[in-house]
């Protein structure tokens, strides 16, 4: 079906005075107006051809090409809801009030036609089954759409206030936790498409005033993009570990890095499938608090954490593994077990002086933080040795949670965390869910044909 809507705007402006501003802000006002007048001229011309193509006209037959897709009903009185195999009807007027439909350009107020089975005689709307509407919807998925997305970026009362959007505060927290995201972390993911895992937690107030950990698990693409592989708010990392094998096609050992930040209980998280790697950035750190605890202050222990932060900070080569010459990987290697040595070293000296904690923390660092280089020496894949991008993700987590969302329940926080990372960091995957919810399928296209203006008759 192929139409024309034809649309007759007035104006009147101040010649000489009128300026750019004041005409966009008039037309930006009108725009919800305007785009409501036509949703619902575009919908009262498709119940105009469904009803006519349903009702036989005296000596017109309508082929049953034509009327595929539509005049679907439940039969009348079928205890069991089969569908009737009759595509005929009777008119019979409009529901006595309209049908009030949230959009995302406001209420829109549709009169629905009635129409009467030829067949099972039973009465229906042939709009709303043609629309996918459900038989008590009030509202369009794009509106959830932009709900949601506003959601992100802000809190409940502040999106109510300063988007307009008309729906209560319940209303939205019904949208978040009823949503279906959790589908996205059920399609299986592949190893062999992966070059590194990462893994961190953060902190976060629960409901009274108890405190909360938010965990989040992603892996970095071989092109270098984000794939989620789940988000969890108070679960153990064991249990995290499990549902995240789930998500593998095939659990194997994959030989790519798992780069964490040294916290307790992932030093063998994914330990059968990826190879343990302490992140860069946080070792020195780590040195710096272990030596804290022994006793040392800044000014002591300076020297120790910048001769680490020298003897991790092996550069690779960037240019392609299989043209660079022996002398070339053989200076990485040497480079590579000269700074093993010397940690090794430096930990006898923390010994000998007392530094428990530090040694300790140390030893334990040297076993994980050259992986990335192992890796290279072995394959030549230049792996990710910080977890900088899973910080910045939980930045703009706790950017969102922590200040805005205190005191939600575990489900929400979780739920809403996963939004953060897709609508961020996946945005390919969070388009694409978004397509198939609002069925987005290339059955619909509108353009403009023609803009003209012309003199007022009233002049």
């Amino acid at each position: 079906m192929q139409q024309q809507i034809h649309i007759t705007l007035s104006f009147d402006l101040a010649t000489g005075k009128v300026t750019l501003n004041e005409i966009v802000y008039r037309l930006e006002k009108l725009k919800n107006t305007l785009m409501l007048r036509i949703l619902k001229q575009i919908l009262t011309s498709y119940d105009d051809l469904i009803a006519q193509r349903l009702s036989p006209q005296p000596g017109v037959i309508t082929p049953s090409k034509m009327r595929k897709g539509l005049g679907r009903h439940v039969r009348k009185a079928d205890p069991q809801g089969r569908f009737c195999h009759g595509r005929c009807i009777c008119k019979r007027g409009y529901r006595q009030r309209p049908r009030v439909i949230a959009t995302v350009f406001g209420k829109l107020k549709l009169p629905i036609r009635v129409a009467q089975c030829r067949t099972c005689g039973a009465r229906y709307s042939p709009l709303l089954d043609a629309l996918k509407l459900m038989p008590y919807s009030r509202k369009e998925s794009n509106f959830e759409h932009q709900v949601i997305e506003s959601v992100i970026d802000t809190n409940y009362r502040r999106l109510i206030e300063g988007r307009s959007i008309d729906i209560s505060l319940g209303g939205i927290h019904n949208l978040v936790v009823g949503s279906d995201v959790d589908q996205l972390e059920q399609v299986p993911v592949d190893l062999d498409d992966l070059s590194a895992i990462m893994a961190d937690g953060t902190g976060y107030k629960r409901q009274r005033g108890q405190k909360g950990e938010l965990r989040s698990v992603i892996g970095v693409t071989n092109s270098g993009k984000v794939e989620p592989l789940g988000t969890f708010a108070n679960t153990q990392w064991s249990d995290i570990e499990r549902i995240v094998k789930d998500r593998f096609k095939e659990t194997k050992a994959s030989g790519i890095p798992f780069v964490y930040d040294g916290e307790p209980g992932l030093d063998d998280f994914l330990s059968g499938v990826a190879r343990s790697q302490r992140c860069a950035w946080h070792g020195p750190r780590g040195l710096y608090h272990s030596l804290w605890e022994d006793g040392l202050k800044k000014k002591a222990s300076q020297p120790h954490t910048d001769k680490l932060k020298h003897l991790i900070g092996i550069e690779l080569p960037q240019t392609d593994y299989e043209l660079l010459l022996d002398k070339d990987k053989q200076s990485v290697e040497a480079k590579y077990q000269s700074s093993k040595d010397e940690i090794i070293q430096l930990v006898n000296t923390f010994r000998q002086k007392g530094y428990r904690k530090g040694a300790a923390y140390l030893e334990n660092l040297s076993r994980r933080i050259f992986t990335n280089v192992e890796i290279w020496l072995k394959t030549g894949v230049i792996a990710p040795r910080t977890t900088s991008l899973l910080e910045r993700i939980f930045r703009e987590i706790g950017r969102r949670v922590k200040r805005i969302a205190w005191g939600w329940s575990d489900a929400t926080v979780t739920k809403l965390s996963k939004m953060i990372v897709l609508k961020k960091y996946s945005k390919e995957k969070w388009e694409q869910y978004w397509k198939q919810k609002l069925g987005i399928e290339g059955n619909f296209s509108i353009r403009i044909s023609q803009v003209e203006s012309c003199p007022c008759h009233n002049f």
